[in-house]
């Protein structure tokens, strides 16, 4: 790993040296020796001299390249334009010998941690041992925060009493608190979200801490950023240096989508849920906040179109202007190249559209809408908008006057032709139909030898009748009675009580058959 004088005056600050050059970011050196009468400019040297050597050295010749670490300096002394890191003399001042030592040393642990990282990233280990490794050459802190400023992880030692304006609520609620950081970071820089270098932000106004960021930037697109702050040591250049340094890094690996937490640009929750991305909880149910909704919330998706011809906006978008201001309090996203409405059932009860209400009264708006089944699981949002896209479809052909009536199909009428499709086609992504409870328990069997599944499944098809089950699976009732206690604490499904529990029992039936053979 190359390094450059920041660095160089970082590790010697216990003795105190003054920087004489422009401070850059840029890793330029490779290489540390001791001036004698055969060196001469090497531009990505580091040269260890003598004070009167150093005097006497003819700045004409070394201004091609190289930078200089003087000993026994004396403060006033006159560079002549030359990159130097003056030494004071001090009785405990090193020798030329001992500082060459103590920077071949940290030229070692430079590259050790440097090969660290490197191997980490090329093995696609999780992306907190990858900062786990970064930390290890910082003395404060890293927090990593992806395109939309949600919070990723931190890295390094926080302080037990740490409390910050920013740090904390990223921490504790899982997204920064974006006008707070727009505020500052603005004040900052013109550029604070498009820099491609490291910069230090000084917040004076909410108490008075320093912060690093460095943004992740691929081609133009913002990633996230990563963030240090001043809880430990003072921040300095020798920290932009390193920040730079582990951000071309992530920036050379972001392509490959190894890590899918800073992979993509901002796209918010509902946007990232129907690209198939997973959103964290806590980083969901901030964002369902936000619209003052919850994450249980009873909703439902829409996939719908205007009737061609309907104006000069085109019908998609007078379409989609005109469901927006009759259903104010849904949410419209694009989903490649659809239309999506998603209301709660709360505000726009699906029961009213499926009797024809149509709740707002849209006189002279016509269009085609496929609606999605009903959920309460916000994190399946892609699989409800693709209830609403099947829905859609199917009644798209038999739509033979576009100019007369509003058609409206529903998931939960075409259930099955769906199934059948899924299960009849080779190739067929049945994935798409298992009940996530089935899915929790196969994946408990995979883990750990049981028998989950089979378990559910003989239970379903002897009626839910426990001696006959028992029979069935040549067990004793006491062990049936243990796995179904598994069976609910592993996936929340309750055999014993399913005319209490909120269970497609058909689909779950369906699943665990599919599951188990």
């Amino acid at each position: 790993m190359l390094f450059n004088l920041d660095l160089v005056s970082a590790e010697l600050a216990n003795l105190h040296p003054l920087e004489r050059f422009v401070h850059n970011a840029t890793l330029d050196l490779d290489r540390v020796e001791i001036f004698g009468p055969k060196s001469f400019p090497r531009a990505t040297s580091l040269f260890i001299i003598e004070y009167d050597e150093f005097i006497a050295l003819n700045a004409a010749v070394f201004e091609a390249g190289g930078a200089f670490l003087v000993r026994s300096a004396s403060a006033s002394c006159d560079t002549r334009g030359l990159p130097a890191l003056l030494l004071p003399d001090a009785p405990d001042l090193p020798d030329a010998r001992d500082l060459l030592t103590r920077l071949l040393e940290y030229r070692m642990r430079l590259d050790t941690w440097s090969e660290a990282v490197l191997s980490t990233m090329a093995r696609d280990a999780p992306l907190q041992e990858v900062f786990d490794m970064v930390a290890t050459m910082f003395a404060n802190p890293l927090m990593l925060s992806d395109s939309a400023l949600y919070f990723v992880l931190t890295a390094g030692r926080l302080p037990d009493d740490f409390r910050d304006p920013f740090w904390s609520p990223a921490i504790e609620t899982g997204v920064c608190p974006t006008e707070v950081y727009f505020d500052t970071w603005m004040r900052s820089a013109e550029n604070a979200f498009s820099s491609e270098r490291a910069y230090i932000v000084s917040d004076a106004e909410t108490g008075g801490r320093t912060y690093l960021v460095r943004n992740l930037l691929v081609e133009g697109e913002y990633h996230g950023c990563i963030e240090l702050v001043d809880v430990n040591a003072p921040l300095g250049p020798a920290d932009l240096a390193l920040a730079d340094y582990v951000g071309d890094l992530l920036a050379l690996i972001l392509p490959r989508r190894a890590y899918p937490q800073i992979a993509n640009s901002a796209l918010g929750p509902f946007q990232e849920l129907l690209a198939g991305n997973a959103v964290r909880p806590h980083v969901l149910e901030y964002g369902l906040a936000e619209l003052g909704w919850s994450v249980g919330d009873p909703h439902y998706a829409v996939c719908f179109s205007g009737a061609e011809g309907a104006g000069e906006l085109g019908p998609h978008l007078q379409a989609e202007r005109r469901i927006a201001e009759l259903y104010p309090h849904a949410q419209f996203v694009e989903d490649n190249g659809a239309h999506l409405m998603i209301a709660r059932d709360v505000d726009y009860p699906l029961t009213e559209f499926r009797a024809g209400l149509l709740p707002g009264g849209p006189e002279g708006l016509r269009f085609i809408a496929g609606f999605s089944s009903l959920s309460d699981d916000f994190s399946r949002l892609r699989t409800t908008a693709d209830q609403a896209a099947f829905a859609y479809e199917q009644i798209k052909p038999y739509e033979t006057d576009r100019y007369l009536a509003t058609a409206m199909g529903f998931y939960d009428d075409c259930w099955f032709e769906d199934a059948r499709r899924r299960l009849t086609d080779e190739g067929g992504d049945v994935v798409w139909l298992l009940d996530p409870a089935a899915v929790a328990l196969a994946r408990a069997d995979e883990r750990d030898g049981t028998a989950h599944v089979s378990t559910a499944l003989a239970y379903l098809e002897h009626g839910c009748n426990a001696t006959r089950t028992a029979e069935a699976l040549f067990i004793h009732r006491n062990t049936l009675a243990y796995r179904l206690k598994r069976i609910k604490a592993i996936s929340g499904l309750d055999l014993e009580n399913l005319g209490t529990s909120n269970v497609d029992v058909l689909r779950v039936h369906l699943s665990c058959k599919l599951l188990a053979g």
